[in-house]
């Protein structure tokens, strides 16, 4: 019986452009033994050793820079451009996590407190066997950050890349194994939905991590439950933008188009609610529908500003959204055609005018080519209405005075927050990324993330050579007097 096979699309011109083999469910069990198995030696290397492997993994990839840069923009439908700087998004991650992975994962020395003659620190050890489940839209980058944390902390990992790009996540595999990653601390198998479900269940796999649907997500988190196994999930989001009356409209209204439309908006941090206050909206209107207007869309995936969607799927659910939109009342002010017509799944980007809070378009993630701007009356209004999602992953406020900015972020329900500037949280290494409310658990990036790879062990050492402690059997009569007259003089 021959093994079935998953065939890769490029959605810009809908032609085949190459295969891998599905790993059939029940042939993953050895995978998942020899992830297991390699975990002792992985873990045991110095986090100076693990280090300068994925320093090697990063040169690795630059020297491949063009090769990944292509294949990408051909899986996924963006452009080389767009698909360049996910490989430069990857080794920088790769950089900071090389450079400064033994600094966050070094044994840390803690207070023992009153406890004088006692030493105290705490041990960042690894889980074991890692099992990360990787979207489509950055195949790259949202595939390698959580394989390079997880490796970084001393687990070995199976990889199931998703079924619309698995090339990327194979290539991938393959340069980190010349790199002098082993093969067995680093597995890729690739299916559906079935080989995901195999690695959230197996008993080998000691935690999870997985980017993509709220829908899934919420079934992996009851899987990992029943088993208490530790799990990150990077799921949706539906990111607000507030753009404030005082605001550089130049500068927010090109932060809202790119945005908005980098990746053709399939982006979880994507900027999709725009809430403007009313005295500037129509200037800052007008300067989104001119920056709108200027981006070329198309199959040229040199000179275009806008690639494809992932799929007709991808592309008939973004439509829906739009045309319910429009039935609702609101008003497309730029865009919004469906352009099929020239060879791919395209979309014309669409800004739209909405008045309807209560609409698809609003309240559950479209990931595609389209924005929609609110005008509200003050920064009050903006924030009750950016806080009025489900969603909490990113979000972004506009103002030049930046400590009021910093105060608004402050009172915003999202992961991040970006002050004068849109999705570029993402590419700074040392900071967290995770999600609050429907948007996630956990976080990846940062020495946050890092440490999300490990289980924290706290270790006291006695450090004199003392028959007994005070408290032991038997106390004294006088000890128990003294600890009462040393409480009240230590914290009274």
């Amino acid at each position: 019986m021959s093994i079935p096979k998953l065939v890769s699309i490029n959605p810009a011109t809908k032609k085949t452009i190459g295969s891998v083999q599905v790993s059939p469910v029940n042939q993953l069990q050895p995978v998942f033994e020899r992830a297991q198995k390699a975990t002792v030696a992985w873990s045991n290397m110095r986090l100076t050793q693990r280090s300068q492997t994925l320093r090697l993994v990063r040169k690795k990839l630059v020297a491949h820079m063009n090769e990944l840069s292509e294949l990408i923009a051909s899986e996924t439908g963006k452009t080389n451009w767009e698909g360049f700087l996910e490989v430069f998004t990857t080794v920088e991650h790769l950089r900071h996590i090389s450079r400064h992975g033994p600094e966050y994962l070094r044994t840390e020395c803690r207070s023992s407190g009153v406890f004088l003659h006692k030493k105290c620190y705490v041990n960042y050890v690894p889980h074991g066997v890692v099992g990360i489940i990787s979207p489509w839209n950055y195949p790259l980058i949202l595939t390698a950050t959580p394989v390079v944390e997880a490796l970084m902390a001393g687990n070995t990992v199976v990889l199931k890349p998703s079924e619309l790009t698995p090339l990327t996540g194979k290539r991938m595999g393959e340069l980190f194994h010349e790199a002098g990653v082993p093969e067995d601390a680093l597995q890729v198998v690739h299916g559906f939905g079935d080989v995901g479900a195999a690695i959230v269940d197996s008993t080998h796999t000691d935690m999870v991590c997985f980017t993509g649907s709220v829908e899934v997500g919420r079934k992996i988190a009851l899987a990992c439950a029943e088993k208490l196994k530790p799990v990150i999930l990077e799921l949706g989001g539906k990111d607000p933008m507030i753009v404030l009356e005082d605001a550089n409209l130049e500068r927010a209204a090109g932060a809202a188009v790119w945005g908005g439309f980098s990746n053709c908006g399939q982006t979880c941090i994507s900027a999709e609610r725009i809430y403007v206050v009313e005295s500037i909206a129509d200037k800052f209107i007008g300067l989104v529908k001119t920056k709108t207007k200027e981006l070329n869309v198309g199959p040229d995936k040199t000179n275009s500003d806008v690639g494809a969607l992932v799929s007709e799927q991808q592309q008939e659910m973004v439509m829906a959204h739009i045309k319910e939109a429009v039935s609702g009342g609101a008003d497309i002010l730029s865009g919004g055609e469906d352009l099929s017509a020239v060879g791919g799944y395209f979309i014309k980007p669409a800004v739209l005018e909405v008045y309807d809070e209560s609409s698809n378009i609003m309240t559950r993630e479209t990931f595609g080519p389209e924005i929609c701007i609110m005008r509200v009356k003050d920064a009050e209004e903006a924030i009750k209405k950016a806080n009025a999602s489900s969603y909490g992953l990113s979000a972004s406020v506009f103002t030049k005075d930046k400590k009021r900015g910093q105060k608004i972020a402050k009172k915003i329900q999202a992961g991040s927050v970006c002050v004068n500037d849109v999705m570029t949280n993402y590419i700074t290494a040392d900071l967290p990324f995770g999600g609050m409310g429907i948007s996630g658990i956990g976080r990846v990036h940062g020495p946050e993330g890092l440490r999300s790879f490990c289980q924290t062990q706290a270790v006291l050492v006695n450090r004199f050579g003392l028959k007994r402690e005070p408290w032991w059997y038997p106390i004294s009569k006088r000890t128990k007097k003294l600890f009462k007259t040393i409480t009240k003089i230590i914290y009274g």
